[in-house]
């Protein structure tokens, strides 16, 4: 396991998994779920999807059974827009923040496993990005 949180993302790969509009809209969840401040970046500031992606696609390295796989990803982001009357991101945060509430109700293990891979990836590349800066100063 500690060697496949080491590795890095394969850009290439984790950009063919989900379409463009998939991918803001995943960016604008990701960021509702770890809301940026004074001291911390948004999640969509530091290029996150990639990293995330490389948690959810199978491959060699990560055999660990997931709930959330691109399938999976998929008909949620699908459901969200449904719900939003067509596009989760044209809608308000107050309704995007509700449609997730109702999310979790309907499904919290898939929810929960949503957070702690959103939440893994934010850190994993927040450290990246913070190594990078100190080896260029």
């Amino acid at each position: 396991m500690r060697e496949m949180l080491r590795q890095t993302p394969t850009s290439q790969m984790c950009a063919l998994a989900l379409t463009y509009e998939e991918r803001t809209q995943l960016n604008s969840i990701i960021d509702l779920l770890i809301p940026s401040d004074d001291d911390f970046p948004s999640p969509s500031s530091l290029q996150l999807i990639d990293e995330f992606l490389f948690y959810v696609l199978p491959s060699s390295s990560n055999k660990v059974p997931r709930m959330v796989n691109i399938k999976r990803l998929r008909v949620v982001l699908q459901d969200l827009n449904q719900a939003a009357g067509g596009n989760f991101c044209s809608v308000s945060l107050e309704q995007q923040n509700y449609l997730l509430q109702q999310l979790e109700r309907r499904d919290p293990a898939f929810f929960q496993e949503l957070w702690t891979l959103a939440t893994h990836s934010y850190y994993t590349r927040l450290a990246r990005s913070d190594k990078r800066e100190t080896i260029l100063t």
